[in-house]
């Protein structure tokens, strides 16, 4: 028997928290709707590029590659997958435990199959910067802690194993793990990186776990919110200082006679057999003829200057771990055209 006698409540065979799935709806305008952020982002990006002068941002998308400009985004926004995957996962699996309702939250969790979670944590193991893997840890053990607690409530033993001993190991090991880099911070008084190392494991164990009845609606839905307003902002911000020209320094012969040449640093939009066209990192748009072309030289793109010197093992706390397993570039010096200068004389 699963129902009790007289009062027909559920036994406990009969707990288990039900899957809810929305009928099936007409949201065939998702698919027009969801190329909108990124064309948004790469007109935000030519308008950045542009200074915001109408004329620039013209002669951009006469020229610049569609393909050149999508790459750039879909690269820059890769890092946002996982965070809307796992907060999904998340955020839904949190209210239905704690609440036994539905919301359209719920439904969304419901709609990410596992393995979609499962290769989202590898995407962000790959491609999250060393400080931000804590959270990664905390989160996915939230994600797995709530999602058998979820399907399989009358496991005890499993649901114990999976929300209490196993993140309660994994912060263990991940305080091994990360402890040089966690006593460097502390040293360094990098505060932000020791709060970013140091917290997350030790709080992964109350992640696993149901919410007060009455605060779970505002806590999961208040957090979709903010998320759904920080995250667009956030994109938009890394998209705009993506590059999406190729950065060149070009020595050019002056057209009044004067001691040396002139070197223009900028980005490469046009190229014919007649004019070059550059645009100055300052802004102004500079065409240049080609009989005027001394040499052209492709400069590294200045990147962040790093803000933090704390490190595991040379694995700096603001690098992937891509970057990190990647071989490092050949060093090589300088060349003076990318800072303005014209090339010394052999």
């Amino acid at each position: 028997m699963t129902e009790e006698s007289g009062g027909g409540k559920p036994g406990p065979a009969r707990r288990r928290r039900p899957v809810y799935r929305s009928a099936a709806r007409d949201q065939e305008w998702l698919l027009a709707v969801l190329p909108a952020f990124p064309v948004a982002l790469l007109v935000m990006r030519l308008w950045y590029a542009g200074r915001q002068d109408t004329q620039t941002v013209l002669l951009l998308v006469q020229h610049v590659s569609p393909l050149g400009l999508l790459s750039v985004v879909l690269l820059t926004m890769i890092w946002v997958v996982p965070v809307v995957v796992l907060a999904g996962r998340v955020l839904g699996s949190l209210y239905r435990v704690s609440t036994g309702r539905s919301s359209w939250l719920v439904r969304s969790a419901d709609r990410i199959p596992d393995w979609v979670v499962a290769l989202a944590v590898l995407l962000a193991m790959l491609g999250w910067q060393l400080r931000f893997l804590p959270v990664l840890a905390a989160f996915a053990l939230s994600a797995a802690g709530l999602t058998v607690r979820d399907r399989h409530p009358e496991r005890a033993r499993l649901v114990y194993a999976v929300c209490v001993v196993v993140p309660v190991l994994a912060a263990v090991f991940v305080y091994v793990i990360l402890y040089p880099a966690i006593a460097m911070a502390r040293a360094e008084g990098d505060f932000s990186t020791l709060i970013l190392l140091a917290v997350p494991p030790g709080v992964a164990p109350l992640l696993t776990g149901p919410v007060p009845e009455v605060s779970a609606w505002l806590i999961a839905h208040g957090a979709a919110a903010v998320l759904a307003v920080v995250l667009p902002l956030a994109t938009g911000l890394v998209v705009l200082r993506a590059p999406i020209l190729p950065l060149s320094a070009v020595e050019v012969t002056p057209e009044r006679k004067s001691p040396g040449n002139e070197v223009v640093v900028g980005y490469v939009i046009a190229a014919d057999d007649r004019m070059t066209t550059l645009l100055e990192r300052a802004g102004p748009v500079r065409f240049v003829r080609n009989d005027m072309l001394v040499s052209r030289v492709l400069c590294p793109e200045p990147g962040d200057v790093p803000r933090s010197r704390v490190h595991l093992r040379h694995w700096y706390v603001e690098q992937s771990m891509i970057s990190w397993l990647a071989p490092d570039p050949l060093p090589a010096a300088m060349d003076p055209r990318c800072e303005g200068r014209p090339p010394a004389d052999p």
